[in-house]
């Protein structure tokens, strides 16, 4: 067939716009393989095996989301930077959970001890800081300021253990409280009254809680050190500090996987060995609750449960491609035929992922299920036209020659628009976009060489006894193609309404403009399995007030920096709190501290050593309660609505402290509960004044040696670079706080890295990615369709000027120093491209547009349809884009070139317009249920991400599907009707042509057989 589509017949073999050279090569091809396929079958097993072998001994997983991102990019090298220093970036993260803190300490303290003992596994283990050594240094951590309130609160209660230790009673210290509290509010001194008013509600919830529970005990005084340094300092003297929250129902430990000479271990191994010793360690302790998150974990589980769910739904969609041809194809053999070389297909193409890449990722890993959708596509277009020929009566050998030079050139082009459609992804800076791109463009070409070298050695296999009439029919759906030519006005205008109508729903119009209202979700979280034990840990973590498991993380050269950089960012509006080791240390002039610390130290050294409040008389019950009712009254005169709360406090105790004279008359239980608190309240007196005592002893200048190991080792370097972990305030698993957050951190250091910053850089470039990809892969596809269906005199005319213009619009501009953008200059070069196409050779060139209406219309719809459904795109389903592109342009190409073969024969008249064959429409329909059966199979996966791939891509599919048969064949139909003049014409030189044919056919088919 010449350009215009009018040379021969299709069956003939030369059907298609680029000259005979593929239609003859690919019948030669397959005459070869048809007169040797024992030979050409053992080959390919070979192969395939090789491949098979291959995969399973190298073929690795990459579960890390850094490893997805460009290595040449920055923000990598700053991550790589910090990661070859400190261990902290793998950190697994183990949550102990009991209603008993103490138990929670316990089980700390022997889960440690387990990992510790397996070195193989676990390298560092920060399970709590020892701080024996520096306990006695304890007071040097506080500023100046802080030392004056220590001062202030030794001079308030000092008295109490040095003259009169009465002031140590429950009933002195309410009466106390009352004074001091009516002589505030009198006063107005605001502050005072807020600062008695915290101290009697202390005093009101201990006694509440001690009257119902003996057990709970709460401090009735003000802590000697305030602020958050006084729980610091009250872990330092205990000599350990463990990583609790504040109900100390809940601890953590950081574990990171041991480190040899090749570098980590292996992070799945780690996982499974540190969540065994953890189920071992809740076993033997009963009534606890541990669970092993943070983002490693997190990161493994993903790719766990995405191999497991694409291992079932590639299992679901060949079982159901499988089906779905039995249905098609009226027969067992044909379609078990098919799914053979589909096998072989896919083998290859993990034999090639595992040459060309070496791993999947958290992307690749779906390629499988996409080539089971993509790859038996060809098979069925191959089928559908051998058995059409052999039902016309040609010979099984002259059926499969004529197939493979008539719908192979479909076929070729199919596969090539779709791998360059996937090989456009090599563009894009995204590491894990682009190497989807290599794995699914090769696997692609592989599953189409495929079904040119194997279906046909097994079709002369299985059909060589067997007569034409005894093969299996196809489903030619003849209604549909009947509707579409008989009603063609009606089709296109019913067809581009609801494209138009479909599409417009994802558009919003309002008076800032026109926008999209299909939103893009980054959440990685929503992506995730939810019930994996990592994302469960990190829940209950959550709910539990623990930190947060992401945190930014940025280097300083010295101590001074780090203290700077700490109050930087600190000083951020979306920063919650900046851990680092070197304010732990002293820094800056110490002379105001040493004499605040000399100060405090002479005041408790004028203090007696044995205090006498062990032996204090036990408070009346009946004066007891006329004292706290008095302390309630000026609470409640006062008419200040922040007393309030003191008032209720108050009422509580009274209530609970009644029930426990009921029954009896001497107010027994009174008493012995009112001694019991105030023994045990003096006594925590005197030992937060002896810890003090131990805080202050020591003058020597607190220095690294102080530091445990453990801690100087995940925060100061060999080469002596200091770590700052970067805390958020809000969620940064969505997208809007952490680009905030990350935003924030980068106006104070702009090398600033960490898993949000990975996460952050990944979301923008896996968007602009998809998008870069998409943009250049239609440009390409494009001019490919263009170089399919032009004339041959004039492909150069109209390929080659525009690239010369290109080359030197570009050259002369980098010459200029001026920085070229690849999207602008392929977009210009495609632009410049159709217009001298459609000046030289319009009526081909317009068949290579409507070949790309599948993809482009039926994109349109999936968008609309996606925001009808309130499904949103995402890090995963964005593959979309190139599917929907190979997958469109695929039937839009045979649509296409069925619509000028059956031109060229002069099925398609004046008063015929045009109707798909029975081939083309079975086998369009065919290949669009099976990609949706496959592509259908991920609504079974656990793994979020990939349901909404699945999704998403059986409505893409399912649009272009609906483009390829309706709207695509009513627009050609209505083209068909021509003038009458140019089709009586067309119809003469097709007639002419297949007179010439018929007359040369039968010695060269004597040709064939004598070759």
């Amino acid at each position: 067939m010449s350009a215009s589509g009018t040379d021969r017949r299709p069956d003939r073999g030369s059907a298609h716009a680029g000259g005979p050279v593929l239609p003859d090569a690919l019948r030669t091809i397959t005459a070869a393989v048809a007169a040797a396929p024992k030979v050409v079958l053992l080959a390919v097993l070979m192969i395939t095996g090789a491949s098979v072998g291959l995969t399973l001994c190298y073929l690795g997983f990459h579960s890390e989301r850094g490893d997805l991102i460009d290595p040449r990019a920055a923000t990598r090298a700053h991550w790589d930077a910090y990661t070859a220093r400190f261990d902290d970036g793998n950190d697994f993260v183990v949550a102990v959970e009991s209603e008993n803190p103490g138990g929670v300490r316990a089980a700390i303290d022997d889960l440690a001890e387990r990992l510790n003992r397996e070195p193989k596994y676990f390298g560092s283990v920060l399970s709590r800081i020892n701080t024996t050594r520096s306990r006695r240094k304890g007071l040097q951590s506080l500023s100046p300021e802080e030392l004056e309130r220590v001062s202030e609160r030794v001079a308030e209660l000092s008295p109490i253990l040095s003259g009169d230790p009465t002031r140590a009673r429950l009933d002195w210290q309410v009466h106390d409280l009352t004074v001091k509290l009516a002589e505030a509010l009198k006063s107005g001194q605001d502050a005072k009254v807020r600062e008695v008013a915290g101290r009697a509600e202390r005093l009101a919830d201990g006694l509440a809680a001690h009257v119902a529970d003996p057990n709970d005990f709460r401090s009735p005084w003000p802590s000697l050190v305030g602020g958050e340094n006084a729980a610091t300092m009250a872990r330092q003297l205990e000599g350990a500090t463990y990583f609790l929250n504040d109900a100390g129902t809940l601890g953590l430990l950081r574990v990171a996987p041991a480190r040899t000479a090749d570098g980590p271990a292996d992070p799945e191994a780690v996982l499974d060995r540190l969540r065994a010793v953890a189920k071992a360690v809740e076993h033997d302790r009963g009534a606890i609750k541990v669970s092993v998150t943070g983002v490693p974990a997190l990161e493994i589980d993903e790719v766990r449960r995405g191999r497991a769910d694409m291992l079932r739904a590639g299992a679901v969609a060949f079982g159901a491609v499988g089906l779905l041809l039995l249905i098609g194809f009226r027969g067992v053999k044909h379609p078990v035929l098919a799914l053979f070389v589909l096998a072989v297909g896919l083998a290859w193409a993990f034999g090639f992922t595992t040459f060309a890449v070496g791993h999947l990722n958290i992307l690749s890993v779906s390629f499988a299920v996409i080539l089971i959708g993509l790859g038996i596509d060809f098979g069925i277009h191959y089928l559908a036209r051998y058995l059409q020929h052999r039902a016309e009566g040609l010979n099984l050998e002259d059926a499969l020659c004529e197939t493979s030079a008539g719908v192979g050139v479909g076929i070729t082009t199919a596969a090539v628009t779709t791998a360059l459609a996937f090989f456009c992804a090599t563009f894009t800076r995204f590491l894990g976009v682009a190497e989807l791109g290599i794995i699914a463009g090769g696997g692609v070409l592989l599953c189409a060489l495929a079904t040119f070298l194997c279906l046909p050695a097994l079709i002369a296999l299985a059909d060589e006894h067997v007569p034409a009439k005894r093969l299996p029919k196809p489903i030619g759906f003849g209604w549909l193609r009947t509707g579409t030519s008989r009603f063609p006005a009606i089709v296109t205008v019913l067809g581009f309404a609801a494209v138009i109508g479909i599409g417009l729903q994802a558009v919003r119009i309002d008076q800032h403009g026109a926008g999209s209202k299909l939103h893009f979700d980054h959440n990685l979280l929503a992506l995730r399995p939810g019930d994996a034990e990592s994302a469960d840990g990190r829940a209950r973590l959550r709910e539990a007030g623990g930190p947060s498991l992401l945190y930014a993380v940025a280097m300083a050269d010295s101590a001074e920096e780090a203290r700077e950089l700490a109050s930087k960012f600190e000083a951020l509006p979306t920063v919650a709190r900046v851990e680092d080791l070197a304010r732990r240390l002293p820094g800056g002039d110490r002379s105001e501290t040493s004499r605040g610390i000399s100060r405090v130290r002479g005041q408790l050294a004028a203090l007696p050593r044995n205090a006498g409040v062990s032996d204090l008389p036990a408070p009346r019950p009946a004066d007891f309660g006329r004292r706290t009712d008095r302390l309630r009254k000026v609470a409640l005169d006062s008419g200040r609505a922040d007393l309030k709360p003191l008032a209720d406090k108050l009422d509580r105790f009274a209530d609970s402290f009644e029930k426990l004279s009921e029954g009896e008359s001497t107010g027994h239980k009174q008493v012995v509960a009112l001694d019991r608190y105030q023994t045990r309240a003096a006594g925590e007196l005197v030992r937060e004044f002896r810890e003090l005592s131990i805080a202050s002893s020591d003058s020597t200048p607190l220095g690294l040696r102080d530091i445990p190991t453990v801690l100087r080792r995940r925060y100061l370097s060999e080469d002596g670079k200091w770590l700052l972990q970067i805390f958020p305030k809000q969620d940064v698993w969505d997208f809007a706080p952490l680009g905030r957050f990350v935003s924030d951190l980068r106006t104070v250091d702009p090398e600033v890295t960490g898993t949000p910053v990975q996460n952050y850089e990944a979301g923008r470039q896996i968007m602009d990615s998809y998008r870069s990809a998409a943009l250049y892969a239609l440009a390409i596809v494009s001019l490919v369709l263009l170089s399919d269906f032009l004339a041959q005199e004039n492909k150069l005319l109209v390929l080659f000027p525009p690239l010369l213009v290109v080359g030197f619009t570009a050259m002369t501009l980098l010459t200029r120093g001026i920085e070229l953008n690849p999207i602008l200059c392929a977009g210009g070069y495609v632009a410049m491209v159709l217009v001298v196409g459609a000046i030289l050779d319009f009526t081909n060139m317009r068949d290579a547009m409507l070949a790309l209406m599948p993809p482009l219309a039926g994109g349109v719809m999936t968008f609309g349809v996606l925001t009808l459904c309130g499904i949103p795109l995402n890090p995963t389903n964005l593959i979309v884009l190139p599917l929907v592109l190979g997958i469109g342009v695929d039937d839009g190409v045979h649509v296409v070139h069925d619509f000028r073969n059956r031109f060229a024969t002069g099925s398609v008249g004046p008063r015929n317009a045009y109707q798909p064959s029975a081939s083309t429409a079975g086998a369009i329909v065919l290949t669009s249920l099976t990609s949706m059966v496959g592509f259908g199979s991920l609504c079974i996966a656990g793994h979020r991400g990939l349901f909404s791939v699945g999704v998403t891509l059986v409505t893409g599919i399912g649009c272009c599907l609906f483009v390829s048969l309706f709207l695509l064949p009513g627009t050609l139909a209505l083209l068909s009707r021509e003038p009458k003049e140019a089709k009586a014409v067309a119809g003469k030189v097709g007639r002419d042509r297949d007179e010439e044919d018929d007359e040369d056919e039968a010695p060269r088919r004597q040709r064939r057989r004598a070759a």
